[in-house]
Order: C-alpha cells, then sequence, then structure tokens
C-alpha cells in the first residue's frame, strides 16, 4: 500500500496538479514537503487499519406462540424462536505466523418489547464478552464464554437447540435443568479455557470458571463456591461427528450458601446421511446434595433433513428424573425453516410436553429468548413448574428471522 501511494504521489507531480505555472518552483518544493509525509502516515494509518477487523453481527427473532396448558389458553408475540435475538462485536488482529488476538461482545434482548432477557442482572454484554490468542498451539481465551457442557447441545441438537426442540423444556431453571438450576451452565462468568489445535479429527477442551463468591463481610471466598471446571473432547471424521464432556460444579445454595457440588455427563453422536441427519444425545446428572438438587439423566433423538428448499427438523426426548417419583416427563417437536435470503428465514412448527403428576415443564424457546407464558422468578428455586405441576402443554409458533 505505501508502494502504491508514492506512485501516486510520483504520477501526480509529474502531471502538474502540484504546479501551476503562476506557482513557483521553491513552492512547489515546499508543498512537497508537506503532503509528502501525511501520504505517508496515511498510507501507515491505513494498513493498520486494515490488520484489525472489526464487525458487527447479530439477530432480530420474532414469532407468535399459541400455547396450550391443562386448557389454560394463552396467546403472545414474543422473542428468540429460531435464535436468540442479539447484537455484538467481534474482531480480530493478525498478529503474524498464523498468529491472532480476538475478541467477542454479545448482548441479548427482546425483541417484541426492547427489554433486557431474564437472567441478565444489568450485564453490558449478557451472552458473551471474552478476549483470547489463537494460533499453531491452540486457542486461550478469558472472560464470559460458554461452557463445553453446553456447546454439546448447541452443536448437536437436531432442532438447532430452539423452540420446537424437545430438549428445550429441560434447559432452564430449576433443580431438574440440564444447565444448573439457575442456568448457569450455559456460560459462567471468569472462564478461562484452552482449545487444543484440532489432530486426527480430535479436538480437546479444558475449562474453568472462578465462582469468585463474597462472603457475609463482602470480601471474596476463598473456599472456591461456584467454581466451574470442565473437559470435552469432540472427534470428527467425515460425515461422523460425536463429542463427549464431564463438568464439576461447585455450588453454594440458598442464603447460607452451603455448599455442595454436581457432576454433568453429556455426550452426543450424529451421522450426515446427506439426505438426513440423525443425532443421539444423553445427559446424566449426579448431585451430592439431593435437597435442593434433582438427580437425572435425559436422552433425545432426532433428526434434520433438506426439504423443498429448507430444513425440516424433529427430535424426541425423555426426562428420568431419579429423586423424586412421578416426576418424569417425554417431549417432542418439529419445525421447518425456510430461507427466503441468506441472511432470512421463515420457520413455523408445534411442540408438546407431557409431564407426570409431579413434574412441571414448560415449552420455552431456549436460552436468551422469551420465557414461558407463566414464568415467575419469584419460585425459581423452591417452587419452579408448580404452574404446569401434572399438565400437558402444546403449542404452535410461526416467526421470522434476520441476521446481521
Amino acid at each position: 500500500m505505501v508502494i502504491a501511494v508514492f506512485v501516486k504521489l510520483l504520477t501526480s507531480w509529474r502531471d502538474g496538479l502540484f504546479y501551476d505555472g503562476g506557482i513557483s518552483q521553491s513552492l512547489k518544493e515546499k508543498t512537497m514537503k508537506k503532503t509528502l509525509p501525511a501520504l505517508i502516515c496515511a498510507a501507515f494509518l491505513g494498513t493498520a487499519a486494515q490488520a484489525a477487523q472489526v464487525d458487527i453481527f447479530g439477530a432480530v427473532d420474532m414469532y407468535v406462540g399459541v400455547n396450550n396448558a391443562g386448557g389454560e389458553w394463552r396467546t403472545g408475540l414474543q422473542s428468540g424462536g429460531l435464535t436468540a435475538s442479539h447484537i455484538g462485536l467481534k474482531g480480530t488482529e493478525d498478529l503474524g505466523g498464523g498468529t491472532q488476538v480476538f475478541f467477542n461482545l454479545d448482548q441479548a434482548f427482546l425483541a417484541d418489547n426492547g427489554s433486557k432477557t431474564f437472567g441478565n442482572e444489568g450485564k453490558a454484554f449478557s451472552r458473551e464478552a471474552n478476549v483470547g490468542i489463537r494460533g499453531k498451539y491452540g486457542q486461550l481465551s478469558f472472560g464470559r464464554q460458554y461452557t463445553p457442557h453446553f456447546l454439546v447441545f448447541a452443536m448437536y441438537d437436531p432442532t438447532e437447540l430452539s423452540l420446537g426442540s424437545s430438549d428445550s423444556p429441560y434447559f432452564f431453571p430449576g433443580p431438574a435443568a440440564v444447565t444448573g438450576w439457575d442456568g448457569g451452565l450455559v456460560r459462567a462468568d471468569n472462564s478461562i479455557q484452552y482449545v487444543l489445535p484440532t489432530s486426527f479429527g480430535l479436538t480437546n477442551f479444558f475449562y474453568v470458571a472462578l465462582g469468585e463468591h463474597q462472603n457475609a463481610a463482602g470480601t471474596q471466598d476463598s473456599n472456591k463456591l461456584g467454581n466451574i471446571y470442565n473437559y470435552a473432547a469432540k472427534y470428527d471424521n467425515g460425515n461422523f461427528s460425536i463429542m463427549g464432556s464431564y463438568l464439576y460444579r461447585n455450588v453454594a445454595m440458598g442464603p447460607t450458601k452451603d455448599a455442595s457440588h454436581n457432576q454433568y455427563l453429556n455426550f452426543a453422536v450424529s451421522y450426515d446421511f446427506g439426505v438426513t441427519k440423525p443425532v443421539f444425545q444423553f445427559t446424566k446428572k449426579f448431585a451430592s446434595n439431593e435437597a435442593v438438587q434433582d438427580k437425572f439423566w435425559m436422552a433425545q433423538l432426532g433428526t434434520s433433513t433438506p426439504l423443498w428448499g429448507g430444513k425440516w427438523m424433529v427430535s424426541a426426548s425423555y426426562m428420568k428424573n431419579q429423586t423424586k417419583d412421578d416426576a418424569n416427563a417425554w417431549s417432542l417437536g418439529t419445525k421447518y425453516a425456510y430461507p427466503l435470503s441468506k441472511r432470512t428465514r421463515l420457520y413455523a412448527g408445534v411442540e408438546a410436553v407431557f409431564n407426570d403428576s409431579n413434574a412441571g415443564y414448560a415449552i420455552e424457546a431456549g436460552p436468551d429468548s422469551s420465557l414461558h407464558f407463566n414464568f415467575d422468578a419469584n419460585k425459581l428455586i423452591t417452587g419452579y413448574g408448580t404452574d404446569y405441576l401434572g399438565k400437558n402443554v402444546q403449542q404452535i409458533f410461526v416467526g421470522i428471522n434476520h441476521q446481521f
């Protein structure tokens, strides 16, 4: 770029742009002395600006849902049926030798009313806020990041982990939620992640998140309450893909912050046959304190199929509560998404949950989207799901999603 500026400069001088018959030779030389450094500076600044790439990205998603919970019909315009509505900044800087510095800043919102999503807690960037470096030795990043445990769902769910997914009723929140009673296993603050370079199709993820709880005196505890430790491995070979995750979490429960711990095993496998792509996924939770945390396992089977220029997705799941009696549920969902363009999709589908007498799962679109019609934040820890206890729930929906 610098050479191009010099060529342009010399050509301009030759063509007389810096000299008119009425201008003296000395003035021409002074003009050149002032213009040449300015152009050189502009050239270098332009080169530096090209080295750092910053993009604005996001999506706006709206849908109409008609929900029936045991004969209670409700209709609403909601946000985030296909993906969450969100806006963010991401950027990279090339350091040379195949090494890059990168950052992600991502904020979710509810497009139906412009408000924050549940659990935002005043965060400027509720979805992601992290910085890292990647190169031939892998990727190291710091900040608010998705857990590998959650990525197993996100990467493999056949219904795009959104409205219509048979898994989404079990995601958040409550004592028997696959992302933790508070939804804290979707992503975590104060996290450090190292991803090894992919070798022979195998990628390893190492993840630690520091709870950084404060005690009654307002200073940080040193007892590791809230810490998350997560390892995952993903293997890809042609059309075959498999991923497994183990997560350990120290939990601070209740006003006295009684310590307990939970462990999660998560596993998913898929094979793309071209005409369709079936997926099997299995999650198991172990809880040390069953008075406040339920043990369970959940399994999902589904497939996604190219159809009529779009994609048809279908899945079915079963949730087995191993702590409470008659607290099991099963669910199924299907959705069709059709692209109007590279950025805009229309979608429609139906989803249903069938609860045992002590189960109260509801239909939700997924993380960072509108919660179900009867959601009450005051019942989050002890009474979540009581509005739907023993009820069968169905929902039909139609929406539009635009990504930018």
